[in-house]
């Protein structure tokens, strides 16, 4: 009974072996990136990251302004200083935070992309000298 077994999983590996197409590899070399292609997927990106920032920053005030961490934050600068200081809450307002966060996102979209070309236009000079990168693809 063995003997079958061992000879029935010997006859269905083999079978699978000879169904298997053989991968195929590929070698292809990078050695240019469109400039405009690399501007636009990185002024996309930029700007999905800055509606998180800003999101999130919305969401960091809410959850501090709900939970009261301002006023334990004025009672602790309050002991620190050693009087009466500003009002935090006051300071760091709904309206303060997003226009931070705002100005904050525009920033980085703008030098987001901007380096995602001049880095696309360094790789294309280092592209022409050194012949690219070479990259390995397979079927699988």
């Amino acid at each position: 009974m063995r003997d079958k077994l061992k000879a029935g999983a010997a006859s269905t590996i083999t079978a699978v072996k000879r169904n298997m197409t053989p991968q195929k590899q590929v070698k292809l070399k990078l050695v240019h990136i469109d400039f405009w292609s690399a501007v636009r997927v990185a002024l996309l990106v930029t700007i999905a990251m800055g509606i998180a920032t800003i999101i999130g920053f919305t969401l960091l005030w809410a959850v501090v302004s709900q939970t009261g961490l301002f006023g334990s934050l004025n009672s602790l600068v309050n002991s620190v200083i050693g009087g009466s200081g500003s009002d935090i809450g006051a300071q760091l307002s709904l309206p303060r935070v997003l226009s931070f966060a705002t100005t904050l996102a525009f920033f980085n979209i703008v030098l987001g992309t901007l380096l995602t070309g001049v880095c696309a236009l360094i790789f294309n000079v280092i592209g022409r000298i050194t012949g690219g990168i070479s990259i390995g693809f397979t079927n699988n």
